[in-house]
């Protein structure tokens, strides 16, 4: 009986050895301080850098904010939104080139033989020799018309008796306005792809916010699986250990005949069953360390054989949340919201676009410009024989134009109207029901948010209970621990109902832990819902 006693004060040290184990089973604090802010860029990037990590033999130390940052990095599904984030700003600067400076010119030559038609022709062949040179420049306007200045050269020769210019140049120095005076006035329709295009990039950079915002919740909550998992091995082993335990205690007290050796198939069966736990406990570590590597794009090869150890505290001081504030929050800050408003904003500039294109057409056109001739003058007598020729050229055209000698002005205004005018009706109306469609959007996805808000504060304050409650439990399976054990050593219980209770101590502080990465896991889909998860986890965003 002695020696029953003293295998049974060895089984109650052994538990309360397991015991403190299990006290110090949460994961250790990181280092005090504030986090370092990380800033994420929406600029497309070439190869990735190799990733800064701290490894220490086959261990990866990982804190839950070097979780974040390494996958804002590195995730290639963020990677994929930069590039799209890149083409919209690109998309600006492709519109913007409709007020790009337009420069423009024109070489032509020709010549013709025809017979001719009357005495007048002054050769019974007509030959006619012509170049010609253009040059000039043109600039879209706000107001939806068009400049230019347009400087026109050329040089005609011919075998008429009757030219006084052989050869002879002509040039012309033009200013001219073309301004649409209903359809595609003003600034409005002048820069509707430019306003569309910015409008574009806006709705790209909110699609990489609400990215990088998916990005951070994923690598947090595989981080919180990732620990919860490790624990639950913790807890496995515990429990395989004090299974382990009450066999060999079982074996002692068969061999002094205390005990009948049918109890040690009870105890062998409880070693199985937890040998079977670890093995899925074990499993699910695995699962979670392949997610968390996956989501930081960890490179493959020795890094993927590395056991993570997560390094952050698991346990907050739990948060209140004011239903009615993080609704607001949420309704301004929500970037699947804003994305949307831009998407009504770009409708609502389609169906401006459109209405305008239901007015008619009517564009003036002014011109003014100054005009010079030059060449060669020939002189001729009363039978057409050549007595004297004055030599000229383009020069003398030229000075005409700088001295300003012949100038010349036109204006004209054009009209036109489709009378039926059903394609331009018919896209107008289009525009206005896409327009309806996008608010009737926005409405749901208003609703939609609202519920996930309610539902986030709700989860969040379940969560603090669950803590609570957990922490409740732990307190009296302690309690409940203690008691058991003076009872064992005054005889009045067995090893077996002190096995119980320690069990019933270690889930308890599973359920706790469950708790706290629960909340943790909460309190992130919490910020995810009202918006604030990037200041949450001291992320911004350079643009």
């Amino acid at each position: 009986m002695t020696e029953i006693r003293s295998e049974g004060a060895r089984l109650v040290a052994a538990l309360a050895l397991l015991w403190t184990c299990a006290a110090g089973a949460l994961p250790a604090p990181a280092a005090a301080g504030v986090a370092a802010p990380i800033e994420v860029s929406s600029a497309s990037r070439g190869e990735i850098a190799a990733p800064d990590l701290r490894v220490e033999g086959d261990q990866l130390l990982l804190t839950s904010q070097e979780a974040v940052r390494m996958a804002l990095e590195r995730n290639l599904g963020l990677q994929a939104v930069r590039y799209d984030r890149e083409r919209a700003r690109l998309g600006i600067a492709a519109a913007m080139g409709a007020y790009d400076l337009g420069l423009y010119g024109a070489l032509s030559a020709s010549e013709d033989e025809s017979p001719a038609a009357s005495n007048l022709d002054g050769a019974d062949v007509q030959e006619q020799n012509r170049r010609g040179l253009t040059v000039g420049l043109s600039q879209l306007l706000p107001t939806g018309g068009t400049g230019s200045l347009q400087w026109v050269n050329g040089r005609f020769e011919s075998n008429s008796q009757f030219a006084i210019l052989n050869p002879s140049f002509s040039s012309g120095l033009d200013v001219s306005f073309s301004q649409p005076l209903l359809r595609g006035f003003g600034r409005q329709a002048t820069e509707y792809t430019i306003e569309i295009a910015r409008n574009s990039d806006v709705i790209a950079r909110d699609r990489f916010v609400q990215q990088v915002t998916a990005t951070i919740q994923a690598v947090e909550n595989a981080y919180w699986s990732l620990v919860g998992s490790r624990y639950q091995l913790r807890v496995a082993e515990e429990s395989l250990a004090l299974a382990r335990e009450l066999h060999e205690n079982n074996k002692t007290r068969v061999e002094v005949g205390t005990l009948a050796p049918l109890e040690l198939v009870q105890s062998e069966a409880g070693i199985a069953t937890r040998e079977e736990e670890i093995i899925r406990a074990r499993a699910a570590i695995g699962d979670a360390e392949d997610l968390l590597r996956t989501l930081l794009y960890l490179p493959a090869g020795p890094l993927w054989e590395k056991t993570i150890v997560p390094e952050t505290e698991v346990e907050i001081e739990p948060r209140p949340a004011v239903l009615a504030t993080a609704l607001q929050e949420a309704m301004t800050r929500r970037p699947e919201l804003a994305v949307q408003k831009s998407s009504i904003h770009g409708l609502a500039l389609d169906a401006a676009f459109r209405r305008q294109e239901l007015k008619p057409r009517l564009d003036l056109t002014a011109t003014y410009g100054f005009n010079g001739v030059g060449g060669d003058v020939i002189v001729r007598g009363p039978g057409g024989e050549v007595l004297q020729v004055l030599d000229g050229g383009w020069g003398d055209a030229l000075e005409q134009i700088t001295d300003l000698d012949f100038p010349g002005w036109s204006i004209a205004l054009e009209f036109r109207y489709p009378l039926q005018n059903r394609t331009a009706k018919a896209r107008s109306a289009i525009a206005e029901v896409e327009l309806e469609q996008g608010r009737v959007e926005l409405s749901r996805l208003e609703q939609l948010v609202s519920t996930e808000v309610r539902t986030a504060v709700r989860g969040l304050e379940t969560s603090r209970q669950q803590i609570e409650s957990a922490r409740v439990s732990v307190r009296l399976e302690e309690k409940n621990l203690d008691a058991e054990r003076k009872k064992y050593e005054n005889g009045l219980s067995t090893s077996f109902q002190i096995l119980q209770v320690q069990e019933s101590l270690t889930a308890a502080r599973s359920r706790l832990v469950a708790a706290l990465t629960g909340y943790r896991r909460a309190l992130v889909e919490y910020h995810r819902a009202v918006g604030s998860l990037l200041e949450e986890s001291s992320v911004r965003v350079a643009d």
